[in-house]
């Protein structure tokens, strides 16, 4: 499972809406969207910020 589909499962799981996810970690809806979707790739901070909010590795995320 790729990047995308890890943090969709992970919003999922959490039971956050894109526009949530957002707010937690100061993106837009669109960001969130774009990078569930493959279109961009995050940054190494907002890898960190994600990894720190679900309590997973950033190798659990990249890998």
């Amino acid at each position: 499972m790729a990047f995308p589909e890890k943090l969709k499962a992970l919003r999922l799981k959490n039971g956050l809406t894109q526009d949530e996810l957002g707010e937690k970690l100061y993106l837009s809806r669109a960001s969130i969207s774009s990078y569930e979707i493959g279109r961009n790739e995050p940054t190494i901070e907002t890898i960190i910020a994600v990894s720190d909010l679900f309590n997973v590795t950033a190798d659990e995320l990249l890998k």
